[in-house]
């Protein structure tokens, strides 16, 4: 699953996603080392609307949905979305780990979403099997958009299943990386920058690196 996530340096989010439309975002209070379902939080959806959006993390009492729920259905997948997120998080006995691209740059991770009223519009991240990098640690993980399947995601045409199949798979482990994080992190309430901290070293143990 995924349950928390980090957003810790949204200006990077113009330059990683240029086709899209930014606004003033500060009632999410931005940056964010521990974001949290329920909270708002950056995303945008399809319908070729072309803009970086506030969401509520949260579906009909569901936080993640699993691709392979979502494509089993017949016809063209429902109304899709990307939450925007730098790392996200999962938990082995206790200690939580911190996956990011190499490349530390911020990636769109798939969801789905409805309206809500006057509120912002829920939303639910995807999940699919995990990569060879998250596997030792969960046995899901966020599905990441590939750059080059965003506009098609993000379009206002239909996506069929197969097609979203082949986009809802895991992300390359090899453009990744893992990094044990405080067990601050396990306070939903707390967002600070010394979440990051590795605070309890534990990663050779989860043969996450050297």
């Amino acid at each position: 699953m995924c349950g928390r996530y980090s957003l810790t340096n949204p200006s990077r989010l113009a330059r990683a996603f240029p086709q899209l439309r930014y606004g003033e975002f500060s009632e999410i209070g931005l940056p964010r080392y521990n974001i949290a379902p329920s909270q708002i939080v950056l995303g945008a959806r399809d319908g070729g609307r072309d803009a970086i959006e506030a969401l509520r993390w949260g579906l009909h009492g569901r936080i993640n949905v699993r691709a392979e729920s979502l494509t089993a259905r017949r016809g063209p997948l429902g109304r899709r979305c990307v939450v925007f997120a730098d790392g996200f998080y999962e938990w082995r006995a206790g200690t939580p780990v911190r996956f990011t691209l190499r490349s530390e740059e911020p990636f769109a991770l798939a969801g789905v979403w409805e309206a809500a009223g006057d509120e912002p519009p829920a939303c639910a991240i995807v999940t699919c099997p995990p990569n060879e990098l998250v596997r030792p640690v969960h046995d899901r993980m966020p599905a990441i958009v590939p750059p080059d399947a965003l506009p098609l995601w993000l379009s206002a045409d239909e996506v069929p299943a197969d097609v979203a199949r082949a986009i809802l798979v895991p992300f390359a482990g090899a453009a990744m990386q893992a990094q044990p994080v405080s067990k601050r992190l396990n306070n939903a309430r707390y967002d600070a920058p010394d979440v990051l901290r590795d605070d309890d070293p534990v990663q050779q143990s989860l043969g996450l690196g050297p």
